[in-house]
């Protein structure tokens, strides 16, 4: 809360500055023409409601450069003839007599200034963001705000490269504001490619998944959310096509509602699909990293989370993995520390399993060496969230260092889990298929969205008041 302060208390001040540095220097203004020396030319004014006054006419090579100095509000038109060469400059001379180019909200001298205020403003934000997220993951790594941070600190960075490009071809205020609906468009279709690449391959993963898992809602996230994506990136073209043959909008006329009706509509959907592109990039960051990480050989505990096992009561290729990668780090402890560890593995008797998945994977340890008084067994729980809560019940040492093992997609989520319980582990995860890893990301990406539903809502709608904000500026310059 005291950054935000301090970023809008910032932000005020150097917008006062910069328009207080625009006004005192847009009093004069320099249009520039063609110009051929071989051939005379005229200047003529039309003060139709303002008045300036040609202050300086300048010859370099083939440019005229006219300096004008403002002397009454209003409009005014600077006629330009060079042979055949005319052109006509429309000039807005404003109360404070700041003078703009071509639209009431155009260009004017030192305007410059405004994206590169508003490029230094999405720096610091970006580095505002970056700091909480580097505390946040350097405290927990499982949590969801993590997620939310990355995935902002990426939408941020794309209008910061978009905005600092645009101060060579700036054209004013309504250009800028013109600049970021558009940007905001542009973007989308740039990461359209990766939603369609995104469709196909949650498609393949969701099929695979639900043959060999069976059909559910959990297991159709990512199909949904892959056609949800195609449907909002066609949108705009089909709202397009609606207005079009609609006689009550027109979408033509900038003296009309009807284009900035279009353009806003346009705006939110694009702005839509490109947040939620950006979380579920966050996603795949956190999801990775999470993975990546190296966890520290101090551990007192390693709870195995366990999944299906085998009819004759043997451990599934996936269990296996979990246990063997949890065997592994123990081994890396050992020889690392000479610190042995406790296992807790984890897991109830399901209908249509022998035994319960805990004594399975107890069996499989004890078959491995370990012995019985280094086994602690947890056979009640149904889902992560009991795995994690009842063995956390067994544990009876205070300050203990714990650690759990699943799979390399699940160990996310499982970390998410804890979290929520108010525990603070580390996990490491086994190798699994490519297509669990897909579904993994949607699921937690989805789960970002509700659990972080308050901040994104207000996120969003920050955003959509500034981009309505913004079309308004249009529609007055338009209309002034």
């Amino acid at each position: 809360m005291k950054d935000l302060k301090r970023f809008c208390i910032l932000s005020l001040i150097l917008l006062l500055i910069s328009a207080a540095v625009i006004v005192l220097a847009g009093r004069t203004y320099e249009v520039n023409f063609f110009y051929n020396p071989d051939s005379s030319y005229s200047l003529n004014l039309e003060n139709e409601t303002g008045e300036v006054e040609i202050l300086e006419e300048i010859e370099k090579g083939n440019r005229l450069t006219v300096k004008v100095g403002a002397k009454k509000p209003g409009r005014v038109f600077l006629l330009y003839e060079n042979g055949e060469y005319q052109r006509e400059a429309l000039l807005y001379v404003h109360p404070s007599l700041l003078i703009t180019d071509n639209s009431y909200f155009g260009r004017s001298r030192w305007s410059e200034i405004l994206p590169v205020l508003q490029t230094a403003m999405l720096l610091y934000a970006i580095h505002l963001i970056y700091g909480l997220y580097r505390n946040s993951v350097n405290d927990n790594l499982y949590q969801y705000k993590n997620i939310t941070y990355l995935g902002i600190i990426i939408f941020l960075s794309f209008f910061a490269v978009d905005t600092f490009l645009s101060v060579f071809y700036y054209q004013g205020l309504f250009g800028t504001v013109s600049n970021m609906i558009s940007s905001i468009s542009s973007f989308s279709i740039i990461l359209f490619p990766i939603a369609l690449i995104t469709f196909v391959l949650v498609t393949i993963s969701n099929i695979s998944l639900i043959r060999r898992e069976g059909r559910s809602f959990r297991n159709m996230l990512g199909l949904f959310l892959g056609v949800f994506t195609c449907i909002m990136t066609l949108l705009p073209d089909f709202v397009y096509r609606v207005l079009m043959r609609t006689q009550k909008v027109d979408i033509y006329n900038l003296n009309s509602i009807g284009p900035y009706l279009y353009n806003f509509i346009e705006a939110l959907v694009y702005l839509t699909i490109s947040y939620l592109e950006c979380i579920l990039a966050g996603t795949i960051i956190i999801a990775i990293k999470a993975v990546k990480r190296k966890i520290k050989p101090n551990k007192d505990y390693m709870i195995i989370l366990g999944c299906q096992i085998q009819k004759d009561g043997s451990l599934t290729p996936l269990l296996k993995g979990r246990v063997d990668r949890a065997l592994e780090f123990r081994n890396e402890q050992l020889q690392t520390t000479g610190k042995d560890l406790v296992f807790i593995p984890s897991g109830g008797k399901g209908d249509n399993e022998t035994i319960s998945e805990a004594q399975a994977m107890k069996n499989y340890l004890l078959n491995q060496g370990i012995k019985e008084e280094n086994i602690l067994l947890e056979g009640r729980s149904a889902n992560t969230d009991e795995n994690i809560k009842f063995s956390n019940q067994m544990i009876r040492q205070k300050d203990a260092s714990i650690a759990f093992c699943t799979t390399n997609y699940h160990v996310l989520r499982a970390g998410l889990i804890a979290t929520e319980q108010g525990l603070k582990l580390e996990g490491i995860g086994s190798k699994t298929k490519t297509y669990f890893w897909i579904n993994a990301f949607i699921r937690e990406f989805i789960g970002t969205l509700y659990y972080e539903r308050k901040k994104h809502i207000a996120y969003f709608v920050l955003t959509a008041f500034f981009i309505l904000l913004m079309i308004l500026i249009t529609y007055a310059a338009n209309n002034m």
